[in-house]
């Protein structure tokens, strides 16, 4: 495991400036503009009947930031504690050198995920859960998260990294593949939950697709 970075170099982006985020960030302003007209309407009602306009805009208020940070909150594919460079599928098809895979840490720091899978198991220390080298030895890379492992939210971050680090290892020229880690997949979630990007079918990430390119070049 690399050194730990407070903030992300220029050439990495996070996963939510993807353009394979772009329909998650278009439903979460969709989302926000639906609930502030909501309360704008709410506040149209009240002013009639309520005596102090003053406090009545002021809770409004209250209410209009409070609940955008709420569905800012729980947007969990906005939150991706994942970053790639310029040179991953994720980023482009064009092949200009290495590509990378980092991951962001409960502390809020970043590293390099490094070579192999990885999976989440339950911090004893710490609580929470601890992101471990899926090998046969375990090997603990950081504390995740303060959320349970088994917890849906990093259920789909762990799919959505180790994708990004089979599709890195193709471009990179690397042995593994996408088959070994859907095996790996379905021994730690059973069957896989395809629906873990929450849209339909043809918003997912398609690896299969990408490596078949990879595979003809």
């Amino acid at each position: 495991m690399s050194e730990r970075h407070e903030e992300l170099s220029l050439e990495m982006r996070r996963f939510n400036a993807l353009p394979i985020a772009k329909p998650f960030t278009i439903r979460f302003y969709v989302s926000l503009v639906v609930y502030e007209l909501a309360v704008l309407l709410l506040f149209r009602l009240l002013l009639p009947i309520v005596e102090y306009h003053f406090l009545l805009f002021l809770f409004i208020i209250g209410l209009s930031i409070g609940g955008g940070f709420y569905i800012r909150h729980r947007s969990p594919m906005l939150n991706v504690p994942l970053a790639v460079n310029m040179n991953h599928p994720f980023m482009s098809d064009a092949e200009l050198g290495n590509a990378m895979v980092m991951v962001q840490f409960s502390d809020g720091t970043w590293a390099d995920i490094g070579v192999g899978r990885v999976r989440l198991t339950t911090d004893e220390l710490m609580g929470g859960a601890l992101l471990i080298r899926d090998d046969d030895n375990y090997t603990g890379i950081g504390h995740f998260s303060n959320l349970e492992p088994s917890h849906p939210w990093l259920k789909r971050y762990v799919i959505l990294i180790n994708q990004a680090i089979a599709l890195r290892d193709a471009v990179n020229g690397d042995e593994d593949t996408i088959e070994d880690a859907r095996k790996r997949e379905s021994i730690d979630y059973g069957l896989l939950e395809r629906s873990w990007l929450e849209v339909d079918e043809s918003l997912e990430i398609e690896p299969d697709g990408i490596f078949s390119k990879l595979r003809r070049d």
